[in-house]
């Protein structure tokens, strides 16, 4: 399967409704009474929203043929003078397992930009993501182009889905300016990503451990270098084999977040280092 079997499409009608929560069932194995019922979906879609499908030719038939889902709606914040600005808030993106790795994910952001910009009423989006998934962060930081100042402590309270059980749902808030040079640059095809210097940086490291990595405790400097903090390799991995050390991980990212937020940095890549360790990357001021 390529790029091309792959089409993109708004989901208008109630039968979209349903496949649509069909794959949300596979994603994210969410009980029946976390799923957004099809009569809310359709009053998104049918007012201002966007309720996206990713379809595949050899999709499953419960879904009609749809692997990928993206959705989202107007939405509020408040801007540096104090004042509403609007936004599109995406709420959710997700595509089934047996498809994902061919870049599904990737066209439905393309996709949903495209359609914010179309629409002609705001150049922002934003979203949440757990900061332990270092996947996720890759793809919201590195690969969109996507920053954030924003830490939110367990802003779901208790979720019993696969993902999210047992732990503080603590989340990233990013800002995705739809239209800005960063973000064209980094959804450019031969885009050029940037080379950190680690003699430049304070890092952070992690502490190998039986099995796992734990997390550093170095206290943060914040004195004007980029920072870098380490991400633990799978949240899956540790989820069945200690959780006490996942909650560690979750502990150590609230403190340095929230320490280098209100310093006044910004949280602008996630890649893998040449110390073959992957971290977050945050600047002060924010480096475009």
């Amino acid at each position: 399967m390529t790029d091309n079997d792959i089409s993109i499409r708004a989901i208008t009608d109630i039968k979209g409704c349903f496949s649509f929560q069909a794959v949300v069932r596979q994603v994210w194995e969410a009980k029946e009474i976390d799923i957004l019922p099809a009569h809310a979906l359709i009053t998104i879609a049918k007012n201002g929203g966007l309720v996206l499908g990713a379809y595949a030719p050899d999709g499953p038939p419960e879904s009609d043929g749809m692997v990928g889902i993206a959705l989202g709606w107007p939405g509020l914040m408040q801007g540096q003078d104090g004042r509403p600005i609007l936004k599109h808030c995406s709420h959710q993106v997700g595509v089934m397992p047996g498809w994902r790795g061919k870049g599904i994910g990737f066209h439905l952001k393309l996709a949903q930009r495209q359609a914010v910009i179309a629409q002609g009423a705001t150049e922002l989006a934003t979203w949440t993501y757990d900061p332990l998934q270092r996947v996720n962060a890759a793809f919201n930081i590195h690969r969109l182009g996507a920053t954030s100042n924003t830490y939110m402590r367990d802003v779901y309270g208790k979720l019993d889905d696969a993902h999210n059980a047992g732990m503080p749902t603590d989340r990233l808030q990013v800002d995705w300016s739809l239209t800005s040079a960063r973000v064209k640059t980094a959804l450019a095809p031969k885009r050029q990503c940037r080379t950190w210097n680690l003699d430049e940086m304070e890092v952070l490291h992690s502490q190998p451990a039986v099995g796992v990595r734990r997390p550093g405790m170095k206290d943060l400097r914040l004195e004007g270098a980029p920072v870098a903090v380490p991400i633990p390799d799978s949240v899956i991995a540790l989820r069945e084999r200690d959780m006490q050390v996942l909650l560690e991980w979750r502990l150590f990212l609230r403190s340095v977040f929230e320490q280098a937020f209100a310093a006044g940095y910004v949280l602008i890549d996630c890649t893998e280092l040449p110390h073959k360790e992957w971290c977050y990357i945050m600047t002060r001021p924010l480096q475009k």
